[in-house]
């Protein structure tokens, strides 16, 4: 990996991320001392082609592979976006080995001379910080709950989050720490970075090298009805050894509202995700129905506190009926499938069961 000017610390820091795709926490790196000038800097910095695992569509994941003009591309675009009013520093609890890690906790910062803390999740926040933005997982606002005080001590505060619903510990955060803010951002590893929302706001706005594919949302724009997402974009990478692709359908239904912003109004199949892998919630029921025949069951999105969405068994029977689909639950499902909770569909029913796998936590 040819590295230019970078000091050794960085040198060392950015081969654990990028080439033995390790996630080095307990690490500061001032991205400042490390001459990254320009866009040019920061080229030298990557290797040619770097893979990525999908987490976007049901199954396991795809290998994916960017080439670093892409990532310097989409980091601008991160970094741009954040120069407005950039943090002082980025505490990074998303992997850096993940997309949204590396674009978020390293490249962006890199390009704006920022300082960075990677951390986990339970690590104390940084007593010098004025204004930090936490590069955020699930587990992040668990934390932040237990930290108001330090919280409070802040200028200003920014935390990244996904399209997932917010784990459960992040309105009382929110009610206790005004000067916190949200930066939604949505996003695919198939497609990078799709749009952003600032806090408070409804619509999502394209990031600037994306457009609706003209057979795809764009074009149903006067349906009552959601629709798919089709994106363009010159860096949608390519799937192994395949071709690269000029555009991109996601599992996200959405409600264009302009030329370059959209709502999103759900998903393909409630998918639910745990490490990278998702499955739909029909093929989950389906393969319930199958291995207890004659019961009655359905499968019913519910927030998870930790990985912000999972799903509960509802059982139309007995309590033997209930024991039976627990068992199977376990028996044929892989554990990242498992259920929040296994349940009766009448009041007063049986306490419900947790599985092993319930209490996984993503970060």
């Amino acid at each position: 990996m040819t590295t230019g000017t970078l000091a050794p610390s960085a040198v060392a820091f950015l081969d654990d991320v990028l080439n033995r795709r390790a996630t080095p926490c307990g690490h500061d790196v001032d991205w400042s001392d490390l001459g990254i000038r320009d866009e040019g800097d920061l080229l030298a910095a990557l290797p040619p082609l770097l893979p990525f695992e999908t987490s976007g569509s049901t199954g396991g994941p795809v290998v994916r592979w960017r080439t670093r003009e892409r990532l310097v591309q989409e980091a601008r675009h991160v970094a741009d976006l954040l120069a407005v009013d950039p943090p002082d520093v980025f505490v990074v609890h998303a992997p850096p080995r993940d997309l949204h890690g590396l674009l978020f906790g390293c490249l962006a910062p890199a390009l704006l001379g920022r300082r960075a803390r990677y951390a986990r999740p339970d690590d104390p926040l940084p007593r010098d910080a004025r204004r930090p933005l936490f590069v955020a997982v699930p587990s992040t606002w668990s934390h932040l709950r237990r930290s108001l005080r330090e919280l409070r001590g802040y200028e200003r505060i920014t935390v990244t989050h996904g399209t997932g619903p917010l784990p459960e510990a992040a309105p009382a955060v929110r009610r206790a720490v005004p000067r916190l803010s949200l930066l939604d951002v949505h996003g695919s590893t198939e497609t990078g970075l799709i749009g952003t929302r600032a806090d408070g706001r409804w619509d999502f706005t394209l990031a600037p090298d994306l457009a609706f594919a003209p057979h795809g949302s764009a074009a149903q724009a006067a349906s009552p009805s959601p629709v798919p997402l089709v994106v363009r974009s010159t860096r949608i990478p390519a799937d192994g050894d395949g071709p690269q692709s000029p555009e991109h359908v996601l599992a996200d239904l959405v409600t264009p509202t302009g030329p370059r912003t959209y709502r999103l109004a759900g998903r393909h199949g409630d998918p639910i995700g745990s490490r990278g892998q998702w499955a739909g919630l029909a093929d989950i029921e389906a393969v319930l129905r199958g291995a207890v025949p004659g019961v009655g069951l359905r499968c019913v999105p519910v927030p998870d506190p930790l990985r912000r969405e999972g799903y509960e068994v509802v059982v139309a029977g007995a309590e033997h009926d209930r024991r039976a689909v627990v068992a199977a639950s376990l028996r044929a499902l892989p554990a990242w499938q498992a259920p929040r909770v296994v349940r009766l569909d009448a009041p007063g029913g049986a306490v419900p069961v947790r599985l092993p796998s319930a209490g996984e936590d993503d970060a």
